[in-house]
Formats: structure tokens, C-alpha cells, sequence
């Protein structure tokens, strides 16, 4: 079923029971325990970004999985409580492979494209789950921030570019950087849903370059 689709009604979940809490709250995991937890968490990204939020059940979790109600209980206290930490690892995955050193004496549209081809590239495999945690965002406040801290990452590194472009007098002195950077980010970030989580086909080289060419001329890069 699309992860798009999914009806919240008969979404019972069960509840955490006072001795699963008990166990949980002892103390460290033991490295079989950590290595089940891990387990659980990869599996149920796998079943969230097949099946949905909606229509994921803790019984489809634990059934691909392999292991009981009551172990997957042991470590969460329900559907929600994975789904968050999936999220999480999600966002903290995506902000580490945007991440890179600042390399001097590189032409200024071509740090551009490279910036647009590590954001298309982070997106693009994690795009089932960005797509989850917006649509999880619109009625659970804790996932609106975490895709909100995810594009704030991407604003903060990007106002701080176009800053520096400012400073050695390649971009437009007189524009805000910050206000640039959420303008221009979210025309990155909206076309990549569409194209990654909406399913709309595009030529990447050409979205590349299309995307390259209005940050450069946005920011006012002479010649772009």
C-alpha cells in the first residue's frame, strides 16, 4: 500500500506493561539486547516506508521482525515511540551526509551544484521517511520540529555560504542571507518531495543544473 494512504480509524496500539517498563528502565542494554533493539528499528523503518504510518500496526513490526509483542514492548512503548526514533536516525543520517568541509578556490556555481547534488542525493534516500515525518508532522508536534530542525540545519549551513560569497564580494551584499537561504531552500527542498516522495519524473542533470542556476542568479552571482 502507498505510504500516502492510510485511514487512522481502528489504529489500536496496546499499551507498554509495568514489567516490560521495569525491564526497560533497569540499565544499559545488554549487546544482545542493543543488537535486537537496532533490529526492530531497521525492520520497522522498512515496514513504515512500505506500508505507511497510518496503516503500520505494531503487529506488522514485530511480525517481520520475528520476535513477540512482548519484546518489541520491552523496548518501545508503542508504534509512535519507534516511529519517532526511525525519524530521528532518519534526520541525523540526512544532516551528517550534508555536512562537508569548506574547500577554498572552488568556482562559486560549481560549490553550488555540489551542494544542490549532496542535498538531491541525501534526499533522495531518505525520501519515504521525509515524506512520512511531514505528513506525521501535521498532527504531532514533535515530528513537525524534527523536520523543522532538518531544514533549519540546511538553512543555517546555507545563509552562512551565501554570507561568506558576500564577504569576498561574489554574491549580492545587499540581500539577506538568511531570508535568501529559506527561499531558495525551500525551492530545493519542494522540489525534491515532489520529485522523490510524489513520484513526478524528472531529468536529474536537468534539475541539477536548473536548481544551480536560480540559487546562483538568486544570490546574485555576476554571470550566472
Amino acid at each position: 500500500m502507498s505510504p500516502r494512504g492510510g485511514s487512522q480509524a481502528g489504529r489500536v496500539v496496546a499499551g507498554v506493561s509495568a514489567s516490560q517498563r521495569e525491564r526497560r528502565d533497569a540499565g544499559p542494554l545488554t549487546p544482545k539486547g542493543r543488537e535486537r533493539r537496532s533490529e526492530i528499528l531497521r525492520v520497522a523503518r522498512k515496514v513504515f516506508e512500505e506500508r505507511g504510518f497510518l496503516d503500520t500496526r505494531v503487529a506488522d513490526i514485530v511480525a517481520a521482525a520475528g520476535v513477540a509483542q512482548g519484546t518489541f514492548y520491552s523496548y518501545f512503548d508503542s508504534k509512535e515511540a519507534v516511529f519517532a526514533e526511525v525519524a530521528q536516525q532518519v534526520v541525523e543520517t540526512m544532516m551528517g551526509e550534508l555536512h562537508t568541509e569548506f574547500v577554498p578556490d572552488i568556482d562559486p556555481v560549481e560549490r553550488i551544484r555540489r551542494a544542490m547534488v549532496r542535498f538531491i542525493e541525501a534526499f533522495r534516500a531518505n525520501a519515504v521517511m521525509l515524506g512520512l515525518i511531514e505528513q506525521v508532522g501535521t498532527f504531532t508536534p514533535e515530528m513537525r520540529g524534527l523536520r523543522l530542525t532538518l531544514r533549519e540545519s540546511f538553512v543555517d549551513r546555507s545563509a552562512r555560504g551565501i554570507a561568506r560569497m558576500q564577504a569576498d564580494g561574489i554574491a549580492d551584499e545587499n540581500l539577506d542571507p538568511v531570508l535568501l537561504a529559506e527561499v531558495l531552500g525551500a525551492m530545493v527542498d519542494q522540489t525534491c518531495y515532489i520529485w522523490f516522495f510524489l513520484g513526478k519524473e524528472f531529468d536529474s542533470e536537468a534539475v541539477v543544473e536548473s536548481l544551480t542556476t536560480v540559487w546562483a542568479r538568486g544570490i546574485g552571482i555576476a554571470g550566472s
